[in-house]
């Protein structure tokens, strides 16, 4: 929860400014001062910022390599389809064998 307790400083910071631009000085800080700790002046380190967390700029696609990637993703879409289609019809075709088999057991032996 450490992302809640330095959103409320920031807006504890924030206020503060604002305040002290508006002519307030003081109000703000006593305000937030029993509710939120001092804020600390340590830098993140250099692993948290946010610049070094982004991916690096991204190079132009061509049409053409646009258009194969899509290609390969809708036939990689349409083959699982059609597994997931042969899977399920062969589930039912076995669950449908089952109850054939289960009603003709059940008809012998009514008629024996």
């Amino acid at each position: 929860m450490m992302w809640k307790k330095e959103r409320d400083l920031l807006i504890a910071q924030t206020m503060a400014f604002v305040q002290s631009v508006a002519g307030k000085t003081g109000d703000a800080r006593h305000a937030f001062e029993g509710r939120l700790p001092p804020v600390s002046q340590v830098q993140p380190s250099a692993a948290e910022r946010p610049a070094d967390v982004l991916p690096p700029r991204l190079t132009p696609i061509k049409h053409s390599d646009l258009r194969d990637e899509i290609g390969r993703r809708v036939a990689t879409f349409r083959a699982r389809q059609q597994a997931f289609n042969r899977e399920r019809d062969e589930y039912c075709n076995a669950m449908m064998a089952k109850a054939r088999a289960a009603s003709e057991r059940a008809a012998k032996d009514r008629d024996n």
